[in-house]
C-alpha cells in the first residue's frame, strides 16, 4: 500500500495564564488547532507554546525550554501507524499575522485538524468549540478528519475545563478526544496517530479521484513559502 502523505498546520490561541505563571510555567498559547494534517492548532487556532511543544514532543521526544513566537518552523518526519508508513509535513506558523490573513486558504489545503485547547484556560475551550463551524464555512462540509485535544493535564490544580466538557464537545464533533500533557509527553503520539487514522478513513470513503489533489499540494507549498519569505525579510 502506498504511503499516506500528510501535511500538518496549526491554529493557535495565545494563552496569558496567571495561574501558569504562578505555577512556575511559561505562559503559552493554547491551541485549537487546524491540519493536511493540520495541527491547526489558535486564536488564531491550534496552539502558542503548547503546540510547538506538542510537535516537538512528537517529532523528537523533547520539551522546548523556549519558543520564539515570531519564528515559523517546519518539521518533516516519517512514522509507521498500523503497519503503514505515513510522511508528515508539519508547519508551525507561530501565530504570525500572515497566517490569519491566509487562514481560509490554509484550511482549504488541510486534510485533517487537531483542535487543541488548554484545560487551564476556558477561553481557549470556547474558541475550540467554534472551530468546526469555521472549518465548515471554508470547506462547506462537516466530513473533515478532526481530533479534539485538551492539553496541560499536568496542571490539574489549575483546571478550568472538565474532562466531561471535553468529551461532550467531542461527541458534538463526532471525533476522537484526548487529554494530554506536552510537558510530560502524555498521549502526544496517540493524538497524531489517531488523526492519521481519521484521514485514512476519510480517504477510503471518497471516490479515488478525490483522494489526492495536486492543487492542495501546490497551495500547501505556497503557504509555506510565503511564511518563510516573510520570516527572512528585514523588519
Amino acid at each position: 500500500m502506498s504511503p499516506c502523505h500528510l501535511r500538518v498546520g496549526r491554529w493557535r490561541h495565545t494563552e496569558e495564564s496567571s495561574n501558569s505563571a504562578s505555577a512556575g510555567k511559561s505562559c503559552v498559547p493554547a491551541s485549537a488547532s487546524c491540519a493536511s494534517f493540520y495541527v491547526t492548532i489558535g486564536s488564531w487556532l491550534l496552539s502558542l507554546y503548547v503546540f510547538p511543544a506538542m510537535t516537538m514532543q512528537f517529532i523528537s521526544h523533547r520539551f522546548p525550554d523556549y519558543h520564539d513566537p515570531t519564528i515559523e518552523d517546519a518539521y518533516k518526519t516519517q512514522v509507521r501507524i498500523d503497519d503503514e508508513p505515513a510522511y508528515l509535513d508539519i508547519l508551525d506558523t507561530a501565530g504570525q499575522a500572515e497566517f490569519t490573513a491566509m487562514r481560509d486558504q490554509y484550511m482549504r489545503g488541510g486534510e485533517g485538524f487537531i483542535i487543541c485547547y488548554s484545560i487551564t484556560d476556558r477561553q481557549s475551550f470556547q474558541e475550540a468549540s467554534e472551530f468546526k463551524e469555521l472549518i465548515y464555512r471554508v470547506r462547506h462540509t462537516y466530513n473533515i478528519p478532526l481530533v479534539l485535544v485538551g492539553n496541560k493535564i499536568d496542571l490539574q490544580e489549575f483546571r478550568q475545563v472538565s474532562r466531561d466538557e471535553g468529551m461532550h464537545l467531542a461527541q458534538e464533533y463526532s471525533c476522537p478526544f484526548f487529554e494530554t500533557s506536552a510537558a510530560l509527553h502524555f498521549y502526544i503520539d496517540d493524538v497524531f496517530h489517531e488523526l492519521v487514522r481519521e484521514i485514512r478513513r476519510r480517504e477510503k470513503s471518497l471516490p479515488q479521484a478525490e483522494g489526492k489533489s495536486k492543487s492542495k499540494d501546490s497551495l500547501w507549498q505556497k503557504l509555506k513559502g510565503s511564511l518563510k519569505k516573510k520570516r527572512e525579510s528585514p523588519s
